[in-house]
Formats: C-alpha cells, structure tokens, sequence
C-alpha cells in the first residue's frame, strides 16, 4: 500500500436531508433522523461515521486473525456511541468485539490493541486537519 494517497468521494444533495455519498462505483444514501428533519429512509452521518469506525475496527482484527493463524468461526462487533450537544459531535465510542470459538486472554488483548490502532480509531486519535472551501467560479461538483 502506498501512502500518503488522496481518495476523493462526493456527496450530493438528493432532497429534504437526504443525501448520496459516491466513492469509486459505490454509492451510500444518508438521511438526517426524523427528530433531525430527515426522514430516516437511509442511516444518519453520524450513523454512517460510527459504522466505518467498527467497520474499521473489524477488518484490522479479522486480518490480524488471518495473519496470525488464529481460528474464528463468527466475528462480530457492537458498538455504541453517544452524541454530544456542545459543541454537536460523536462523544464516547464504545466497541465490545465477539470472536467465536473465543481466544485466549493474551489473544483477546492482542486483538484489542490491534482494534485500537486501526486506521480510523488512529484518526480520532491524531485528528486530521479539515479544510472547507467553496468551489471555484459556481463549478457544480460531482457534475458530469
């Protein structure tokens, strides 16, 4: 894998607050929660961020599972997350991963450190620079 690398993904707005995020061929509806003043016919951002971080999470241990030789039949992760007001944000990301048949101890924390230095539980902890600007001269982005 060569890095540093740019992925670039555009998300356009389809109606109300919903929206489509495009990366590559794939395509990811979002819609704001009803309580929000979306309609909650796709998952919320928040919804979306906290999926890729378990996501994240679980790839880096089921690779290092597959490394490392260490059998599993199921492989899952539950994770929970609360949503700050002050400012508005993801708080407190709680992960509780479940491999079967179960490790032993020394396995289960290795799995643990693995899952805590995957790329995007990294990111919360070095937080990148953002950056937000208009497009140049009304170009409409993602048009083709």
């Amino acid at each position: 894998m060569n890095l540093p690398r740019t992925v670039t993904l555009i998300v356009q707005h389809v109606d109300g607050l919903r929206f489509q995020a495009t990366v590559g061929e794939h395509t990811v509806a979002v819609d704001a929660l009803p309580e929000d003043g979306g309609t909650g016919a796709a998952p919320s951002a928040p919804q979306l961020f906290a999926a890729a971080v378990g996501a994240c999470m679980l790839e880096f241990v089921a690779n290092s599972c597959r490394l490392h030789g260490i059998p599993f039949e199921r492989l899952s992760l539950t994770l929970d997350y609360t949503e700050q007001a002050q400012p508005r944000r993801v708080g407190v990301i709680e992960a509780t991963l479940c491999i079967e048949p179960e490790p032993p101890e020394d396995v289960k924390r290795r799995l643990i450190s693995v899952a805590r230095h995957a790329t995007l539980a990294n990111t919360l902890t070095h937080p990148p620079e953002v950056a937000i600007r208009f497009a140049e001269g009304g170009d409409a982005i993602g048009a083709n």
